[in-house]
């Protein structure tokens, strides 16, 4: 019996070519959308799970309050807690602390500025569960000037020799022995690093003679983490801590007016919700990733629906294969089948299209999603399950509803040619149209907000100037005369005619400053009304080179003798200490950790970060030649030849220290690029949704031209044109898309303005963010149906009354 509905299914799909290759192609497209989504879900829910005892591994991350307001949250928090809580509390099993490094790594003469290299204390890869390759886990970084390198950085410094024993210096001064090689962690870690150094070597560098004197709770910027016993409870855990910090801190809190709280972080969940400051990169987001999952049901539900309008409107054309085939003795229950395994096969064959579309396309898509997605999915037996059951609830979902209206149709009433749609069945497909499009309208206006407000935030004026800049970063390896190599530097630069101002300072514009400072007041205020700033050393030409503006004061001099005992505040940051107008800071004076500061001017906000965020309170220390960044602006006509003189000068003046460099527009556009790539993976899977959706309407207005052939014929005959029988027909999918978008804008309203409440500085949700795409989608619409109507409205009214 199978093989017989195989054979008449074969046969069927032989006579319709163009209409199963319409089909199918509306179910490979929804499908390998559905696949290509899913594959990035699960590479984003897979971060952090491999590593040993993931699901005890917690971060600590901190959150400080000023007078009951939150100031600043921390996924690098102070560094006493994760001592303090192997002390006291046995749920702790180990924990380890981390620090950056701003590291210079040199072995004989290959040198390289490495960004990923964190000191850490001796419990890492017992807290990570993550072996060794070489090297003794308890031993790697107990002790000072101990070094353990990834596997790539093993590579990079010692070719295939064993680099354990060996030696290699950071920044020119520190010597250290390599201790142990790690497997290179994965992509998918929240977490980048390529070499440990032992914590004790930084407690040493910071003038403490052991790891144990750098327990402070007033010193910010360690990455803490732990590991619990394994019938440890976390949030009992947490619960406890309020009550051990008030004991801890309590009257140093109380005196400052302020408060600290602690939260567990499951390692697990860093990648898609924390956004704090001191994160190793860039993390994802959990609402992208569900609002990409919905898409992908969204587009998988459009691709079955279409599937059914497409059979249902081939119904009419089989309704006398169903009549004759019961007249034969066919059962109901054997036609349904038949159409079943028909479903079955269209689907099997889909799925097997659409896996070899992903595979072709995963290379793309990595690319567009700034994913190393790779072909870990299809070597995963869940993955194939999943396909099994995609198979089965397509056939299912997509076969069952046209299997029985086909073998309902009464064989005496298709024979004579009275075979009519049921109400029921017209309103059913009417409703499948009006979701298809009401999902495709959703789409549709998501990505037009998102793309509106991308522009909207790059368009807007900064407040600084950060175009033709290049950006170096600071020599590691310095020595007594960098202050004067600086200068001389400076002056050379300024010497070619191209280079227009040259600047240094410890941060650029595009990122949050690196030096936060808490306990900083006017000498007027008392101790419990200090508050946490942002705080970036400059020198002299920062604010000239940038365009800064000055409301109230003057900027900094570089002939002023005492010029490093003044400060400048922003527009926020005045207002954060008191005054009520930028004049009123001018020559009062602030404590900063125990020393006194004149202020002497206040700059207008300018965006150091994305609109993202809203200006954040930053004062200015003067420093004649700050290290950290060197910002050129040059006339960038002719940037090779620029950068080859720059390059030279840097050779000679600071020698053993790589040429880097960055172009400021590019780096501070960084900002935006998760959002880009979420306007373009939303905006590539809206687009494919309007096309399977359009696939279903053709096949609907099929359906319809060809049930009203001989009305349009009477109507030409009585005198209707071509124009007066498109907009009759039009009409009723014109009401459809009406409806589609009335239940479509509530929805999207609420889904876009959650997006946007994450933008300090956001777009307001007007009538023509939903006004555009809808009349787009209208339009694309009313094009699909008229292909079928135009046809039938120019056939000779003849040849239509004939019809039947």
């Amino acid at each position: 019996m199978i093989k017989n509905y195989v054979t008449s299914v074969w046969r069927y799909i032989q006579r319709n070519r163009a209409f199963t290759i319409i089909n199918v192609l509306g179910l490979v497209i929804g499908m390998s959308a559905f696949m290509l989504i899913t594959q990035f879900v699960f590479h984003e829910l897979s971060y952090d799970k491999f590593w040993g005892n993931s699901n005890q591994i917690f971060r600590m991350q901190l959150d400080r309050y000023d007078k009951g307001e939150l100031s600043t949250q921390w996924a690098s928090g102070c560094a006493g807690i994760g001592p303090d809580l192997k002390a006291n509390f046995p749920e702790v099993k180990y924990f380890v602390r981390m620090h950056g490094s701003n590291a210079l790594l040199s072995h004989g003469d290959t040198y390289f500025k490495e960004d990923a290299v964190y000191y850490a204390s001796q419990d890492f890869f017992k807290v990570f569960g993550y072996p060794l390759i070489s090297g003794e886990d308890s031993l790697a970084l107990n002790g000072l000037n101990k070094m353990v390198l990834s596997r790539s950085m093993a590579k990079k410094y010692f070719g295939n020799e064993n680099p354990v024993g060996k030696t290699m210096r950071n920044n020119g001064k520190t010597e250290y022995i390599v201790t142990g090689v790690f497997e290179d962690i994965p992509e998918n870690s929240h977490m980048k690093v390529d070499a440990l150094l032992s914590f004790a070597t930084y407690a040493k560098l910071v003038g403490k003679k052991n790891e144990s004197e750098l327990n402070e709770w007033q010193w910010d910027g360690f990455l803490t983490y732990v590991l619990l016993n394994e019938k440890a409870d976390a949030k009992k855990l947490e619960a406890k801590l309020p009550a051990y910090v008030t004991k801890r801190e309590g009257e140093s809190l109380k005196r400052e007016n302020a408060s600290m709280v602690f939260h567990l972080m499951q390692v697990s969940d860093i990648h898609l919700d924390s956004d704090f400051i001191g994160e190793f990169k860039a993390n994802g987001s959990r609402d992208t990733v569900y609002f990409l999952s919905v898409v992908a049901v969204l587009i998988l539900i459009i691709a079955w629906i279409n599937y059914i309008n497409l059979s249902t409107a081939k119904s009419v054309e089989r309704a006398r294969e169903v009549g004759v085939r019961k007249v034969m003795g066919g059962f109901r229950r054997q036609l349904i089948q038949q159409f079943l395994v028909e479903s079955f096969l269209l689907n099997t064959i889909a799925v097997a299209v659409a896996i070899g579309a992903v595979l072709l396309l995963s290379s793309w898509f990595s690319s567009l999603t700034d994913r190393e997605l790779g072909y870990a999915l299809f070597k995963q037996n869940m993955f194939w399950g999943f396909a099994i059951l995609l198979i089965i609830g397509g056939t299912l979902l997509s076969g069952l509803y046209p299997a029985f209206v086909l073998s309902a149709f009464k064989p005496v009433e298709v024979l004579k040619g009275r075979f009519k749609n049921s109400a029921k069945g017209v309103f059913f497909r009417k409703g499948m149209v009006v979701t298809q499009f009401m999902a495709s309208i959703t789409l549709i206006v998501g990505t037009y907000t998102v793309y509106t407000q991308i522009n909207f935030m790059r368009n807007q004026k900064l407040g600084v100037n950060i175009n033709q800049t290049l950006v170096m970063r600071s020599p590691n390896i310095t020595d007594s005369t960098y202050s004067q190599k600086y200068e001389v530097f400076k002056q050379r630069l300024t010497q070619y005619s191209e280079v227009s101002a040259v600047c240094a300072s410890t941060s650029v514009p595009g990122a949050s400053p690196d030096w936060n400072a808490g306990g900083i007041r006017r000498l007027s205020q008392r101790e419990d009304e200090q508050k946490q700033y942002r705080v970036i050393m400059m020198d002299h030409d920062f604010i000239p080179s940038y365009g800064l503006e000055m409301v109230a004061g003057r900027a900094f001099s570089g002939d002023n003798p005492n010029e490093r005992k003044t400060v400048l505040l922003n527009e926020s940051a005045s207002k954060l200490m008191g005054f009520r107008k930028p004049e009123e800071a001018l020559n009062d004076q602030i404590n900063f950790w125990g020393d006194t500061f004149r202020i002497v001017g206040v700059l207008k906000n300018y965006r150091q970060e994305s609109l993202k965020k809203n200006f954040e309170p930053l004062i200015f220390r003067y420093d004649k030649s700050p290290g950290g960044f060197y910002s050129i602006k040059f006339n960038t006509s002719n940037v090779k030849e620029s950068l080859a003189k720059f390059e030279d000068q840097w050779k000679e003046l600071f020698p053993g220290n790589p040429f880097n460099y960055f172009f400021l527009d590019e780096h501070y556009n960084k900002q935006y690029k998760a959002d880009q790539q979420f306007g373009k993976v939303f905006g590539l899977f809206s687009g494919l949704a309007i096309f399977i959706a359009c696939l279903g309407l053709f096949g609907l207005s099929s359906l319809t031209a060809i049930q009203r052939t001989k009305e349009i014929g009477v109507r030409k005959v009585l005198g209707a044109s071509v124009t007066n029988i498109l907009t009759l027909v039009s009409r009723d999918y014109v009401m459809l898309m009406g409806v589609a978008i009335l239940l479509a804008t509530p929805l999207t309203w609420w889904m876009m303005n959650n997006w946007l409440n994450g933008f300090a500085n956001r777009i307001a949700i007007a009538w023509w963010i939903f006004a555009i795409p809808s009349l787009m989608v209208i339009v694309i619409a009313l094009l699909t149906v008229s292909i079928h109507t135009l046809k039938a409205a120019t056939t000779n009214p003849v040849d239509s009354l004939r019809y039947e």
